[in-house]
């Protein structure tokens, strides 16, 4: 009989040290809960304090990859960080800011743990400049619509300028006939244009139009490089426009046609 009060003695003991103990738990948890601001900012001052003594600070920064971007637009945003402790740079935030330029298509951030940050910029890479609402557009080779160029830049610009409803999304391809057969080191280009979303006019300057085929404009413009070979100066002066829808014949319209 006293072995066993003993032995529910001992249960009734060791319960209560685990009800103790789940209890400083839940204690202390609500304390950390409640002080954690307090913890963190008293951590923070004491790592920035370390670092100025040890002249771990952020004092240096280099960039790399820029092309579009002006230097000065990231050289702004990192000015509120200089001087503060290497180990304490709020990289994910630095990133989000960065990002905010258009321009960016990538960054890569990182520290020698000392005082330098590096900043590697990888940029979107323009193809064309998209017509879209009387305004300009860089576009990709994916056709993501990058940033707004104005009429005044367009002259110092030597991309090709596309019109038409989904032409930037259809106009990688048509970039990569052209480049094929040499034709903007022959003919210039003043615009292409994507017509009902299946076919494409190329507008030359001197107000000359070819029309080609929706199913091969490969052809169609090997058709018409043929054709203006075998035409006289005089000829190809006259024509207006290049039906080259059909491959199998070509429609030449004249000036006073």
């Amino acid at each position: 009989m006293n072995n066993i009060n003993r032995r529910r003695y001992v249960l009734s003991f060791r319960s209560f040290t685990y009800f103790c103990i789940f209890l400083f738990f839940i204690f202390f948890s609500f304390l950390l809960y409640s002080y954690k601001n307090n913890i963190i900012e008293i951590s923070k001052n004491i790592i920035q304090s370390f670092s100025e003594n040890f002249q771990y600070q952020f004092t240096k920064f280099d960039i790399s990859g820029l092309e579009k971007i002006e230097s000065k637009f990231i050289e702004d945003k990192l000015q509120n960080y200089i001087e503060s402790s290497i180990f304490l740079l709020p990289l994910d935030q630095i990133n989000d800011s960065i990002k905010e330029n258009n321009w960016v298509k990538k960054i890569y951030l990182n520290t020698n743990y000392k005082d330098t940050l590096f900043i590697r910029i990888e940029e979107y890479n323009p193809i064309g400049i998209y017509f879209f609402n009387e305004k300009y557009f860089f576009f990709d080779e994916n056709g993501k619509i990058i940033d707004q160029i104005y009429i005044k830049d367009l002259t110092n610009q030597s991309l090709l300028i596309f019109k038409g409803n989904s032409s930037n999304l259809k106009a990688n391809s048509l970039i990569n006939i052209l480049k094929n057969n040499d034709f903007e080191k022959k003919y210039q280009i003043e615009s292409l244009e994507f017509l009902n979303k299946r076919r494409w006019d190329i507008n030359l300057y001197g107000d000359v139009k070819l029309m080609l085929s929706e199913e091969d404009p490969n052809t169609s413009i090997q058709n018409f490089i043929m054709i203006q070979n075998k035409l006289s100066e005089t000829d190809i002066n006259n024509i207006r426009t290049y039906d080259l829808r059909n491959l199998k014949k070509t429609i030449l319209i004249n000036l006073n046609d």
